[in-house]
């Protein structure tokens, strides 16, 4: 399968990216300009199966390009490589070049707490989630002061408004550690807990390997909590 990967250097699209090769599978992934690998290495050890297109984020001939000949794409952005005002337009670019290059699967990973889950979402979560409210709140930056909820809550409203087959995947809060496999995947919502990068990008790989649950949006974590 060769699966195009949105979300620059972002932890889960680093791991889905990497995952994915190591697994088999072809990758196609979307990178700035200046953006650098932190494990250069992978590009000599993986020469047949990876391609590395690179571009500015609103280039669309960059998404046709990453998604030509593409049978999947993983959209996977976060707030810590990518700036809250490109979630959405982000996500029309990809679905835009999706019907181009005639690709009809993909995995938008999102968040707990995002879309019909956010009557699920707990205290805790909310803060980590949302936290850089108060930050640009207090700095006037008012046009920024969106919550990341709602960064992926406009992401999904944009992909259930078109006919792909989709998978949303709504990680609780995502951290650092090793794939473990562990966790619990629900289409119940998924009360805090956590999540590592590396298992996000396990269960997305899984989603798309087997086929299965199309359509459908999971809550994702170690948690064992669900509603």
């Amino acid at each position: 399968m060769r699966i195009a990967v949105v979300g620059g250097m972002g932890a889960v699209a680093r791991e889905v990216a990497v995952q994915a090769m190591e697994a088999g599978h072809s990758v196609g992934w979307l990178l700035g300009p200046d953006d650098e690998l932190a494990d250069p290495s992978l590009e000599t050890d993986f020469p047949q199966v990876l391609t590395i297109v690179r571009g500015a984020w609103d280039d669309t001939d960059k998404y046709d390009e990453l998604l030509r000949g593409s049978d999947a794409v993983v959209v996977a952005l976060d707030l810590h490589h990518t700036p809250a005002e490109r979630f959405r337009p982000t996500q029309h670019l990809v679905q835009r070049a999706m019907h181009r290059t005639r690709v009809e699967r993909i995995i938008l990973v999102s968040a707990h707490g995002s879309g019909d889950s956010a009557r699920r979402l707990d205290w805790e979560l909310w803060a980590r989630l949302n936290i850089n409210q108060l930050f640009y709140s207090l700095l006037g930056t008012r046009a920024l002061c969106w919550s990341v909820v709602a960064q992926y809550s406009e992401q999904e409203r944009v992909l259930l408004r078109d006919q792909l087959r989709h998978t949303v995947l709504r990680p609780a809060a995502v951290v650092d550690g090793p794939r473990m496999g562990t966790y619990l995947a629900s289409p119940s919502h998924v009360y805090g807990g956590y999540i590592s990068a590396a298992d996000v990008a396990d269960c997305a790989i899984k989603a798309l390997e087997n086929d299965m649950d199309v359509d459908q949006a999971f809550s994702i974590a170690y948690s064992s909590r669900v509603a």
